[in-house]
């Protein structure tokens, strides 16, 4: 059975009607703390009903799958991202970094639509 950590863009594409490829999907989709706490950000940046009825429906979504929280391991696989980043010369947002610091300390892939991951050593990726 496959397994991999979501990241935000999933549920992005998903609210947005953008396309996934489905088959790429593990058979098992966990979510960090860090993907709850921006898509509860978008609700509350909506601008309107809407949207925000959208953005709750998407977040609701992603808090049934029982969000991974940060604990002693996640910090200290983000510590040493950080620092591996650094010291390459690379650049990662910093929410993507505690992502994909949880997808490391897993040991498993971050599931993603964007590039933010690609050249992280020691990080699978699954693009869909």
């Amino acid at each position: 059975m496959s397994r991999g950590l979501a990241d935000t863009t999933l549920f992005i594409a998903q609210e947005s009607g953008r396309p996934l490829q489905a088959e790429s999907l593990p058979d098992e989709v966990a979510v960090s703390v860090i993907t709850i706490g921006e898509l509860r950000a978008g609700v509350l940046a909506a601008i309107d009903l809407e949207t925000r009825d959208r953005r709750l429906a998407t977040l609701t979504q992603a808090l049934a799958l029982e969000p991974i929280p940060i604990d002693g391991g996640v910090a200290e696989s983000w510590a040493r991202l950080r620092l591996l980043l650094r010291d390459s010369h690379q650049r990662m947002p910093v929410n993507d970094s505690w992502i994909a610091a949880t997808a490391l300390d897993l040991d498993v892939p971050v599931v993603t639509q964007d590039d933010d991951y690609v050249d992280v050593p020691g990080l699978a990726v699954v693009k869909v």
